[in-house]
Parts: structure tokens; sequence; C-alpha cells
């Protein structure tokens, strides 16, 4: 029994031996680089999301590549034709609603769900239309798989329909500089204004940044 014990304990200590250096040449390969230190994010941050972008005017982003700003994001799809317009005229309203210098502060994400047919042309488009021209206003798309994960951080349901049109929900919300929701609106017509004072809240804070 006590050579068994022996040639087990070796042998554990060999297996743990290689795991250590299975996982030192891992950390070579995959070096996580274009993230921000995971221990400065919060667990709850949709930036610990691998989430990449890719926007109307082609540019590629990750998603926290956003971090240090107040974010107003929700999802919607180029061609529809009855929640997301309401839905975008309702986050037009309430980045209207900020002074000129706040709006400095802030950054809205408009997602594609449709991640085959909103090309860069159609979200352009989908732009145009909304007359959105704020630099600050950023109308992407993103793989199926990343769109399924943000979606679900969100808390936004969605089906694609044989028609190739969704059934979503519409939720928008707002974050700390570092990606946190600290509120959630579902209302798309009327004013909200607990939700108004989140977003205010939030520039407040921004603003306050050296």
């Amino acid at each position: 029994m006590k050579s068994c014990a022996i040639v087990c304990i070796a042998v554990f200590g060999t297996l743990g031996l290689l795991g250590q250096i299975v996982l030192a040449q891992e950390s070579k390969v995959y070096p996580h680089h274009d993230m921000p230190a995971m221990d400065q994010v919060p667990g709850d941050s949709l930036y610990q999301l691998s989430v990449t972008l890719l926007t109307a005017e082609k540019e590629t982003l990750k998603l926290a590549d956003l971090r240090g700003h107040p974010l107003l994001v929700t999802m919607f799809y180029s061609h529809c034709s009855s929640v997301c317009p309401l839905l975008t005229a309702q986050l037009q309203r309430m980045v209207n609603r900020l002074s000129p210098a706040d709006r400095q502060q802030i950054r809205i994400l408009m997602v594609s769900f449709d991640a085959a047919r909103d090309t860069p042309a159609a979200l352009t488009a989908f732009k145009n239309e909304h007359h959105i021209q704020d630099a600050h206003w950023i109308i992407a798309r993103a793989s199926a798989s990343d769109v399924r994960e943000l979606a679900a951080t969100l808390g936004i349901r969605y089906r694609e329909l044989p028609d190739h049109t969704f059934n979503h929900s519409a939720i928008i919300s707002i974050t700390d500089l570092d990606g946190t929701v600290r509120a959630s609106a579902t209302e798309i017509t009327a004013t909200d204004a607990a939700f108004v004072q989140a977003v205010r809240a939030q520039v407040a804070r921004a603003s306050r940044q050296p």
C-alpha cells in the first residue's frame, strides 16, 4: 500500500506539472491583450463579453472598447417597420434632453439581431433613414453567437420568423463607465422619468472624471 501511495503521488505530481506547462503555453498563444484586465472590470460588466462589433462605417471594435463612457445600449434590426423605429426615436429623445456638453460624455450603441442581412450598407441606410449623424452613435452588427450572448446579458428576448423578421422585446439600458447596467427601460413612446434620471446620473459621474 505504501509503495502504491508513493507511485500515485508521483503520477499526480507529474500531471500537475504538465497542467501548469499547458496553461502557460495557452496563455502565450491566447494573450487577450485587447481586453481590460479582468480584476479591473466588475463581474457583471458588459465588457466581460468578448463581443466583436462591425459598425456601419465598416470599423471593427470590441464591446470593451467603449469602456470609460456611459453607454445607452439596445438591440434592433434595420428592416424592422414597427418596434425598432419607435425604439430609435425614443433613444433620440433621451439624448436630445441632455445638454450639448453631456452628449459628449455618452455613447449610444444599437446592435442588430440580424447577423446575416444587416451589412454595413444596410446599417448605413438605417442611419440615413433615421437621420443619425452624431459620431457618438454606433450602429453595428455582430456574429449570431455574439448577438445571443449580448441579448441574454441585457435580458432581451428575440426570435427570427420564417420571413426573416424578428419578434423581440424592446429594452434600453444605461451602463456606468465600467459597463455595468445601472437601469433599464421598456417604455418606447412615453417618458420614463426614473430612467432619464438614471441616465443623467451616469453622465454626471462621467463629467466628474479627471
